[in-house]
């Protein structure tokens, strides 16, 4: 499984021979044109945020051909028909091929402390996990998973429990281009903590095989 980063917490899953993207939002828009991120072969949205979904981005990702965009219920009221494939807390299912169990954890409090919107994570063929913006997440295993590092109410303490709590072996940090936050400052500090996990620290366009 190859894994490549993009800004904010978007990351491009090559596996099977299908390109999956989650998160394209705004932060990808600003840089980068859809043709530059090539062929997607699904979306995964975790929720409705535009830095997690910007919708011009998505439609230029689809374009002509058939694309599931899949998306909880709130972020598919939020996008409208933009989504094409709703799903639910533990549901299993399959985007061009792989496999993909939705897992729902909560989104943390926003800047006023207000709760966020629904937040479905993704675990990726039993291999990979991605959270979107959240870090509380129990009764689940995820050898590799992305890592939200900041946030309005996301501390480094929260991010090494939250990989403690997922039994995590290899992290990809994300989420750190808003709300600014230093990726290498994050993985010395996690690896003084867990000492097993290593912390993978991928600049924009970058990957990883896992």
């Amino acid at each position: 499984m190859k894994v490549t980063k993009y800004p904010q917490s978007c990351l491009i899953i090559e596996h099977k021979g299908s390109r999956l993207i989650i998160d394209p939002g705004n932060f990808v828009a600003e840089k980068y044109k859809a043709t530059d991120l090539g062929r997607i072969d699904g979306i995964l949205i975790t929720h409705e945020h535009s830095d997690h979904a910007d919708i011009n981005l998505i439609r230029n990702l689809i374009g002509d051909r058939k694309v599931d965009v899949v998306g909880n219920k709130s972020t598919a009221d939020s996008l409208k028909t933009l989504v094409t494939k709703i799903v639910s807390d533990g549901e299993s299912f399959t985007v061009a091929g792989i496999q993909v169990i939705a897992k729902e954890l909560p989104h943390v409090a926003m800047i006023d402390g207000s709760m966020g919107p629904q937040n479905t994570g993704y675990l990726i063929d039993a291999v990979f996990f991605h959270p979107g913006d959240g870090i509380k997440i129990s009764g689940l295993n995820a050898r590799t998973a992305a890592v939200p590092i900041a946030g309005p109410d996301i501390s480094f303490r929260d991010s090494v429990d939250y990989l403690k709590s997922v039994n995590c072996k290899i992290a990809i940090p994300v989420h750190y281009d808003y709300f600014i936050s230093n990726p290498e400052q994050f993985a010395h500090i996690a690896k003084s903590i867990l000492p097993d996990v290593k912390i993978t620290v991928l600049n924009s366009g970058e990957s990883t095989e896992i």
